[in-house]
């Protein structure tokens, strides 16, 4: 239960900081998330990982399909993969930090108990 509340809340978090901060306020919503429900090592790094690969992986998409693709299509190019792949990149950078971030938190919390 608590992986669910975390993977929820971390994307939810991320969401609304990102339409205020830059890129790092996933990272921060999945710090304060981990500190908060404190869900374990395992689970912080899982329910992270899944928030922000669901997270960033679905705004690019979206933003991919407002535009026919256009645009990830140009950018694929510079990075020669296709336009798949750097939606998938996209989820995985996004997987990484929000991952990484949630376990942070978690592991404060820990260190100051």
């Amino acid at each position: 239960m608590k992986l669910f509340l975390t993977i929820v809340t971390t994307a939810a978090l991320g969401l609304v900081l990102g339409a205020f901060l830059p890129f790092w306020s996933l990272a921060l919503a999945a710090l304060v998330m981990g500190f908060i429900l404190a869900p374990g090592a395992w689970r912080a790094l899982a329910g992270g990982f899944i928030a922000g690969a669901l997270l960033w992986g679905g705004l690019a998409w979206w933003a991919d399909a407002a535009n026919a693709g256009v645009l990830s299509a140009r950018v694929a190019t510079l990075f020669q993969v296709g336009p798949t792949a750097l939606i998938a990149l996209t989820a995985l950078l996004g997987a990484l930090l929000a991952g990484l971030g949630c376990l942070l938190g978690e592991r404060v919390r820990k260190a100051l108990a």
